[in-house]
């Protein structure tokens, strides 16, 4: 198995936080040495149609945001449920 396919190995069984840890090193790699990254490809992903930014950070656990108007910040209290707030008011 050839160098390459061995880092693919390996990269492939990390999780994605730890892929992008990778990658950064690979980066800091190729400055050090004065080699120029490789371009960039974006593309949605061709199983979600979601891009691969949003795919990384499903996989990563991220909770994400409601979905509301624009005006949240000054509606914020019509929105959110408190019923199930404890406590007393002094």
């Amino acid at each position: 198995m050839n160098t390459l396919r061995q880092i693919e190995s390996e990269m492939a069984s990390l999780p994605v936080n730890l892929q992008a840890e990778v990658l950064d090193f690979v980066h800091f790699v190729k400055q050090r040495h004065g080699l120029q990254r490789a371009p960039i490809a974006v593309s949605s992903s061709p199983v979600s149609g979601h891009s691969p930014f949003f795919q990384a950070l499903t996989d990563a656990g991220f909770v994400g945001c409601i979905e509301t108007n624009e005006q949240l910040s000054t509606h914020y209290k019509s929105q959110l449920d408190f019923s199930d707030k404890t406590g007393s008011r002094p």
